[in-house]
């Protein structure tokens, strides 16, 4: 009896040691397979659906711009801010690197009023988060408003102040006309200065 359980018990270390020997040698090939073809094969890299959208409270990857052309350069004697959007408020104010920016002679329709989400949407379209700017504050008015700085935004080619003017999203501000530097400049004329 003792001879047949000591048989048994050996014929199942035998069988065991079988079986971890083919699980081994199984996984072995596996590993060696999928070596090989992770080894010739290139992964291919998934882009998250609307990238450009950030987290606030994450860093902004910064998509590559179009070039600010020479003769899109500020003028006078007030600030030449040259950074990036990171921010859209309205339809006439954006943020640049830390600052708050707002458009000359040109008003957007608050936040609740008809044609706000409009105007906002225009901007994030023409000159999304990321894109390069030139900010050409208006010498007539460097005080600013509410913290803002007054000026005249050059993104991707484009005047913020006359793009969203000729879409109809806002009005000029006449009251301004007096004052501001960029009163004479062709769009301002034409949208009533």
């Amino acid at each position: 009896m003792v001879l047949r359980k000591i048989i048994l018990v050996s014929f199942a270390v035998i069988i065991a040691i079988g079986i971890i020997a083919f699980v081994s040698t199984s996984t072995v090939a596996d590993v060696d397979i999928s070596q090989k073809i992770s080894a010739t094969e290139k992964p291919e890299i998934i882009e998250p659906e609307n990238s450009a959208i950030e987290p606030k409270d994450e860093k902004i990857t910064l998509p590559v711009q179009k070039y600010i052309p020479k003769e899109k350069q500020c003028t006078g004697d007030a600030r030449c801010i040259s950074g990036f959007v990171t921010r859209v408020i309205d339809g006439d104010t954006i943020v640049v690197g830390d600052k708050s920016i707002r458009f000359a002679l040109v008003n957007t329709p608050e936040w609740g009023d008809y044609d706000y989400t409009q105007a906002q949407y225009y901007i994030e379209t023409i000159c999304p988060i990321g894109s390069k700017v030139l900010v050409d504050e208006d010498d007539g008015q460097t005080q600013g408003s509410f913290g803002r700085i007054i000026a005249k935004i050059y993104c991707n080619e484009l005047i913020l102040n006359e793009e969203i003017l000729e879409v109809g999203h806002a009005e000029i501000l006449p009251q301004f006309c007096e004052v501001s530097e960029f009163a004479q400049d062709s769009w301002a004329k034409k949208h009533g200065c």
